[in-house]
C-alpha cells in the first residue's frame, strides 16, 4: 500500500512563560536599585 498523504506535525508555540516568567525579577531590580539611588542622593 502505497500512501500519498503528506505528514504533517503541529507544533504549539508557548509565549510569555519562557524560563518561568522571571522578567519581573529584573525590573524589580531596577526599581530597587533607582529608589535606593534616590534616597541615597
Amino acid at each position: 500500500m502505497e500512501n500519498n498523504q503528506p505528514i504533517i506535525v503541529k507544533r504549539v508555540k508557548r509565549f510569555g512563560g519562557g524560563h518561568h516568567g522571571g522578567a519581573w525579577k529584573i525590573a524589580f531590580a531596577d526599581f530597587a536599585t533607582a529608589m535606593m539611588a534616590f534616597f541615597l542622593v
